[in-house]
């Protein structure tokens, strides 16, 4: 039997096993480096787990899927982009005025005119209005001295928070100073 048709011999024109495992090797580094530039090219501020934004479906619903093993952190909107409705908690004194001056000053909220709480609420907490603000309530929590937990998460607010219905519209964001922050103004 000649060499050229024997089965599992390389030959002229045939790869030995050697050579095969080699490509394959090849193509197997191609493809994740393919993969890897593509990814970075996605850049800071993109979400990389399932995001859904807007309602559960329909028109303006995003949905952005990416894989579970690259992870970014949002890049957070600048506080001169953010709408920002602070509310007295005690309904004494000025607190919401002096609050807000303090933040509109710096870091540069845009702040609403302030206003009081729709019934006296001693705790400080931070409401996120609108979806896609959590990074940016939290930054406003350690702005402001408060801890995390101060955020509350459920978007819109509950009906219960003490927020004027006007004050709804317009934030983005409402901090209700209370009895830890009141002494800070």
């Amino acid at each position: 039997m000649s060499r050229r048709f024997q089965a599992g011999r390389a030959g002229p024109g045939r790869p030995d096993e050697g050579t095969r495992t080699l490509r394959a090797a090849v193509i197997v580094v191609a493809a994740v480096a393919i993969t890897v530039a593509l990814l970075t090219q996605l850049g800071p501020g993109r979400r990389t787990s399932p995001t859904v934004t807007g309602g559960a479906s329909g028109p303006g619903t995003t949905t952005t899927t990416l894989p579970s093993t690259t992870t970014t952190t949002p890049q957070a909107v600048p506080p001169s982009s953010i709408r920002l409705q602070v509310l007295n908690g005690l309904q004494s004194g000025t607190l919401s005025a002096q609050w807000s001056a303090k933040l509109h000053a710096s870091p540069g909220y845009q702040t609403l005119p302030p206003d009081n709480t729709t019934l006296v609420d001693p705790t400080s907490t931070i409401y996120i209005v609108h979806p896609g603000y959590l990074a940016e309530a939290k930054a406003l929590a350690r702005t402001v001295g408060l801890p995390t937990s101060a955020v509350v998460t459920t978007v819109p607010p509950p009906t219960s928070a003490p927020i004027p219905s006007v004050d709804r519209q317009e934030a983005d964001l409402v901090l209700v100073v209370g009895q830890s922050l009141a002494s800070q103004a």
